[in-house]
């Protein structure tokens, strides 16, 4: 059974123990509002290819290829949990990859 990436962003917001339920519904909204025009802008964006290469040479077959809602949502969650930085580390830990 595949899982949707936005409930994974939503439990790892629970189990991180995010500032307030607001922040936990932040991420989460902004990853479904950006999916609904993935139709429109596409699935990557320069930005998210520009992580996936780097992302896959310094992780390597542990990393999973991320869309730019993904990345825009990842982003967001490592913003509020005292604006960690934003590297392939995070990303991987966040994404669960």
């Amino acid at each position: 059974m595949l899982i949707p990436k936005s409930l994974i962003v939503f439990s790892f917001l629970i189990k991180t123990g995010a500032n307030n339920n607001w922040d936990l519904f932040k991420c989460n909204d902004l990853l479904l509002k950006c999916q609904k025009s993935e139709d429109e802008l596409g699935k990557y964006s320069e930005l998210s290819n520009g992580y996936n290469r780097n992302c896959s040479q310094e992780i390597g077959s542990k990393w999973n290829n991320i869309t730019r809602c993904e990345l825009e949502a990842v982003i967001c969650l490592l913003n509020q949990m005292n604006r960690m930085d934003v590297n392939c580390e995070n990303i991987a830990d966040v994404m669960h990859l």
